[in-house]
């Protein structure tokens, strides 16, 4: 056939490959969706042949009700891409989770990296994700965030001051709002109580950064250097957000760097070094060199990103549905009444429970967490998944799929959270908005 190709006229043996590479294509489609190891999972053909189905998902932010529809139709496992395949079984993922010997999905995580270094959540290696989470976790235990509770409060005061300059006769955009105020809260924490960077432009920044993730999840990467260089401004400066995040994280190391001999002198109280501090004794031993503070800067970047995101989209559902149902926020008021300022405030049964509502009915993150399955393959719900298979699950649907536990799953009601029964036990165990 090459040779025959080879004889003929260039335009010929151009339309002559072309349909080799289609047929090609068509029959490795039909291998994937009908004779693969993952062909006996549950699910359509679509999503099983081709990774198109899920990027045109993403692309138009509709992946987490899609994928909770199959879950409706096939059941509590199903497959969404050719080697990726979503579990909604709270014990089967509370099982694959808790093994310490799974990587995460490198392809999928990858696409949050920050000025072309990874962080955190980047890191395939569960090991080594470990140890950068445990700086953060130590940072933030619930003495610490008391301790900084003072400065929380400052800042959240100043932005409901800023939310109502205009007395009501403008709209405001309160994830902006929301966005400096969780960045403000969290620089102190992760670089020390005299950190005091100014906002500027960073709402804006992550709100093009979410764009340029989901670009990077359905785009070639060889289109993103050209676009840097392109004339169209909007999406140059989408694709540069990811350098821009990565100076964020510059100054705030900068910041940590000059707090640091202040902070030991004046406060030995304190109950946890910030970040920087930790993240320095984890990092730094292990990779001696250039590289070190530039891993630091963009953990410290990628940290600040997860901190604010994550919390302001969170908040911003919570504010919109409360402001649907004026009922709700009468009776917030009322409880907030019986405390003084912001004293006692995990005691309010009813503002806990629209918190806790608000993270089960519009969890900030779609496909929560991923792992990829070891060398010899692992059965989960009967079904056995073969080396390298992605395994996936979402917070959006553990209660979506129990209508034992959800009756009225679609809708904000944060009144189920206020009775203490088995049921709700049973309830808490479906929730992980954050992965």
């Amino acid at each position: 056939m090459l040779e025959a190709i080879l004889t003929t006229s260039p335009v010929r043996a151009v339309f002559a490959l072309l349909a080799s590479f289609f047929l090609i294509s068509i029959f490795h489609m039909l291998y994937l969706s009908h004779f693969h190891v993952l062909s006996k999972i549950p699910g359509p053909r679509l999503p099983a042949a081709t990774f198109l189905w899920i990027r045109w998902q993403r692309w138009q932010g509709q992946l987490s009700y899609r994928a909770d529809s199959l879950l409706s139709k096939y059941g509590p496992i199903v497959r969404i891409a050719p080697n990726i395949v979503l579990v909604n079984d709270v014990e089967s993922v509370q099982k694959l989770f808790m093994r310490q010997d799974l990587d995460t999905a490198p392809n999928a995580i990858r696409a949050l990296r920050i000025g072309g270094h990874d962080w955190t959540v980047t890191y395939p290696e569960n090991p080594v994700a470990r140890s950068r989470r445990r700086p953060v976790m130590m940072a933030t235990t619930n003495k610490a965030m008391r301790y900084w509770q003072p400065v929380f409060e400052k800042n959240i005061t100043q932005m409901i001051s800023d939310l109502g300059k205009s007395k009501g006769n403008l709209s405001e955009d309160i994830v902006y709002h929301l966005r400096i105020a969780t960045l403000l809260n969290s620089q102190v924490v992760m670089a020390g109580s005299q950190t005091n960077l100014e906002p500027g432009d960073f709402p804006h920044v992550v709100g093009e950064y979410n764009f340029l993730v989901v670009w990077r999840l359905c785009l070639p990467g060889m289109l993103f250097e050209w676009l840097k260089l392109s004339p169209f401004r909007r999406a140059a400066f989408r694709v540069r957000t990811s350098d821009y995040l990565f100076n964020l994280g510059r100054d705030i190391v900068e910041e940590a760097k000059k707090g640091r001999l202040s902070e030991k002198a004046q406060d030995e109280e304190k109950p946890s070094a910030p970040v920087y501090e930790l993240l320095k004794e984890s990092i730094i031993p292990k990779n001696i060199g250039e590289d070190g503070n530039s891993e630091i800067i963009a953990e410290m970047a990628g940290q600040i990103l997860a901190a604010t995101e994550t919390t302001s989209s969170a908040l911003a559902f919570i504010f919109y549905y409360l402001a649907r149902d004026p009922s709700l926020v009468d009776a917030i008021y009322e409880e907030l009444q019986t405390v003084d300022g912001f004293k006692d405030l995990e005691s309010l049964k009813m503002l806990n429970a629209c918190i806790t509502e608000g993270l089960r009915y519009r969890p900030p993150v779609a496909l929560t967490g991923s792992r990829v399955v070891p060398r010899g393959g692992i059965d989960v719900l009967g079904y056995f998944l073969p080396a390298g298979t992605v395994v996936t699950t979402q917070s959006l649907s553990f209660s979506r799929q129990r209508p034992d536990l959800f009756p009225n799953y679609d809708e904000f009601d944060p009144t189920r959270w206020l009775h203490d029964d088995d049921l709700n036990s049973e309830r808490r165990r479906c929730l992980a908005p954050f992965g």
